[in-house]
Parts: structure tokens; C-alpha cells; sequence
């Protein structure tokens, strides 16, 4: 079963420098990847008329003489000198213009998709990048409280040696133990260094590293897992988007099979005489597929592959997102479990064996090495926690790139 806990994401402690929703706005406000992707949905929305419109007119001039090589010599003499100038338009068959500019819209919309499945995943690398700085300062904060724990045990195995109730051995061991916890302190600190910097580049802060997060982190509640699998393939950006592919390929497909049929042409030309009457003359092109077995043939074949492409594309992406979805679930639902073991057993259980050590050591009950391990169990198990925890929500982060309406991303 998932944790029962209800309560909020990442929400903002009084003072605190970030919070996660705050982070999520401004990546997708500023990060550049978003940024990149949003400018092709542009540049594909201004193919859209482009698709649609008619073929550029051509516009004719020139002269003809008889009996002289020179222009205009014979001009209004001869029946056959003339300055004429004319105009041509090319005219696709009925059909083709509207195809085209609905491939274009297609294309639109797979790109839009693309952005809206760019933003949730940046949204999701944001939730991680925050959730594990998180765990590293949640740890470090831990690593400080037990260090000042253990400096005040060094404290009494000191005194305990000096009144002759302890030992040498005890007070080097605690010594022992003060260094190590320095060292995991000060490689927290590195790692909390790096996962800023990984946080202020999915934020695009290149010259303002990511300061400390400050959150009081509850596990989200989920629903059943056929009820996220249902959501998922109906919502997914993933799987919406190879959707639009293939209805982008029907209409390349349909496109195709009307590009064999030909195109006309219509032009008319003024034919001025000088002094001699002018005259007008109309006329039209038709284009004959002559090699359409090779071309637009061929190309109905293409566009036939591509479709049966994008549809087995679709089928890849749907189980992909079930797998995604069902993977992320499973490991919220295993941190969950471990979150409720360690909150209402190891963490309690510890802290009271603890006591009970740090009791029977100040009356020789127990020795050192007793206590130490004592320690060092409440030490590990309340980063545990802390990992825990935040591994419960990068879970959810991940589902909420193909689920509507669960955090951080939201619409």
C-alpha cells in the first residue's frame, strides 16, 4: 500500500531562500531547452500559411521583330513585330493546397506536444535536483546535530577516564569517531555544492548558483495504480504526441495520393503591334504524371511506411509510459513502506536504545563500543529517513510527467 500521509510538496519554510514550485516557474520561464523547443512550435506555425498558399505568378516580357535582328525596328510594319507581356499561374489540383496546409497544422501540433512533454520532463529534473539537494542538507543537518551529540559522549568518556571508571582506548575511539563524522560532513557539503550547481543550470542561473533549498517535505498521497496507468495514456504529452504523428502521417499519406493527380496552369498575354491592331492570347498547362510509377508512386508507398511508422511508434510510446509510470509507482511505493517502518519502528526503537546505552555507560553498565553503535544507528537511520523520503518524491516527480494534476508540474 502507498503511505497513507497526506500533505503538501516541498512547501516553503518561513525565510527559506527556494521552494520547489518557485524553481519549477522559473525553468520554465528561463530554462533554455524550453526555450529552444518553443521557437520551432513558432517556426512551425509559420509554415502554416506557407503550405497553403498559391505558387508564386510569373510574369512575361519580350519583343519580337521581323526582318531585323534590332528590337522595335519593324515595329507597327510588320505583322509579326510586337512587344508583348504577359502573366502565368500555376494552379495545384483541387485538394493539394488543403492537404498541404493540414500536414503543416499537424506539424504544429506534434510540436506543441513536444513542448508541452519538454516542460514536464525539465519540470521532473528540477523536482529530482531539488528533492536531492534536499536529502544532502537534510543529512547535513543531521551529521550536525549527532557530531554535537557525540562531542558531549567524548565528554563524558574523558571524564570517565580521568576519575579511572574508563579508558584510554574509550577517549580515542570517540576521537576516532569526531574525525569520521568531520569527513562525511565535509563530503555532504561537496555534494551539496554539486547538486546546486546541477539545480541553478536546469533553473539557467549561470552566474547565480542555486542557494539552499528549504522545504518541509510530506509524502504525496497517489492514487491506485490503474487508476495513474488509465490517466497516464490519456494524458501523457508522450503519448499524445506520437498520436498527432500518426494522424500527421495519414495526412502526408493523403497528400501523397493526390499528388498524382496533375496540376493545371492558365496565362495571358497582350501582344501590342504598334500602330497595327494588338491582339490577346489565353491559354492553360495541364502536367502528365508520365513517371509516376517512379515518383509519386514511390511516394505513396513512403508516406504508407511512415504511417505504419508512426502507429508502431504510438504502440512504442504507450508502453513505454506504462512502464515509466508503473516503475516510479512501484519505488514510491516500496520508499513509502520504508518511510512508515522507519517512522513508527527503527527511528523510535533507536533513539530509545540509544538512551538506554548513553544510561548504562554513565554507570559502567555497557562499554564504549556499545554506545558508539547506538549511535551511529540513530545517525544512519535518520538520513535513511531523510532519503527516503525524497526518493518517494523524485518517485512522484517522475509520474507527474505523463499525469495531469500532480505536482510539481501543473498546467
Amino acid at each position: 500500500m502507498m503511505v497513507a500521509m497526506t500533505g503538501a510538496w516541498a512547501q516553503e519554510v518561513p525565510g527559506g531562500e527556494m521552494s520547489l514550485p518557485a524553481l519549477v516557474r522559473e525553468a520554465l520561464d528561463r530554462n533554455p531547452e524550453i526555450q529552444m523547443v518553443g521557437r520551432r512550435v513558432e517556426a512551425k506555425r509559420a509554415r502554416v500559411p506557407q503550405a497553403g498558399a498559391l505558387p508564386d505568378p510569373m510574369v512575361m516580357y519580350g519583343v519580337m521583330n521581323e526582318g531585323s535582328p534590332l528590337p522595335f525596328q519593324t515595329l507597327g510594319k510588320a505583322d509579326f513585330s510586337e512587344v508583348y507581356i504577359g502573366v502565368s499561374q500555376d494552379i495545384p489540383f483541387p485538394g493539394k493546397r488543403g492537404l498541404r496546409e493540414q500536414v503543416a497544422r499537424a506539424d504544429v501540433s506534434v510540436e506543441e506536444l513536444a513542448l508541452e512533454a519538454t516542460r514536464r520532463r525539465i519540470a521532473a529534473q528540477v523536482a529530482a535536483a531539488f528533492y536531492e539537494l534536499y536529502a544532502v542538507q537534510a543529512a547535513a543537518d543531521v551529521v550536525e546535530q549527532n557530531r554535537s551529540l557525540l562531542e558531549q559522549l567524548t565528554s563524558v568518556a574523558s571524564t570517565r577516564f580521568s576519575v579511572g571508571e574508563g579508558t584510554q582506548h574509550d577517549v580515542l575511539n570517540a576521537q576516532v569517531e569526531l574525525s569520521q563524522i568531520l569527513e562525511r560532513a565535509s563530503m555532504l557539503a561537496q555534494r551539496r555544492l554539486a547538486q546546486g550547481a546541477a539545480l541553478a543550470a536546469l533553473v539557467y542561473r549561470p552566474d547565480s548558483p542555486a542557494a539552499q533549498v528549504r522545504a518541509v517535505l510530506r509524502p504525496t498521497s497517489l492514487p491506485s495504480l490503474d487508476d495513474l496507468l488509465a490517466r497516464a495514456i490519456e494524458t501523457s504529452p508522450t503519448v499524445r504526441q506520437q498520436a498527432a504523428s500518426v494522424a500527421r502521417a495519414e495526412q502526408r499519406l493523403a497528400l501523397a495520393r493526390r499528388e498524382k493527380l496533375p496540376d493545371l496552369g492558365a496565362n495571358f498575354t497582350y501582344h501590342n503591334r504598334g500602330g497595327l491592331d494588338p491582339y490577346w492570347s489565353y491559354g492553360g498547362t495541364v502536367t502528365i504524371p508520365l513517371y509516376s510509377r517512379r515518383k509519386q508512386g514511390k511516394a505513396v508507398e513512403e508516406a504508407a511506411a511512415e504511417w505504419e511508422a508512426a502507429q508502431r511508434e504510438l504502440d512504442a510510446a504507450r508502453n513505454q509510459v506504462r512502464y515509466d509510470v508503473t516503475d516510479a509507482y512501484r519505488m514510491a511505493d516500496l520508499a513509502g513502506r520504508l518511510l512508515q517502518l522507519y517512522a513508527e519502528g527503527i527511528l523510535k526503537q533507536a533513539r530509545l536504545a540509544f538512551d538506554s546505552a548513553v544510561a548504562q555507560y554513565r554507570v559502567g553498565k555497557v562499554d564504549f563500543l556499545t554506545l558508539v553503535t547506538s549511535w551511529r544507528r540513530v545517525l544512519d537511520s535518520e538520513i535513511n529517513y531523510q532519503e527516503q523520503l525524497a526518493a518517494h518524491e523524485k518517485a512522484v516527480a517522475r509520474i507527474a510527467m505523463h499525469v495531469d494534476g500532480l505536482v510539481p508540474y501543473q498546467p
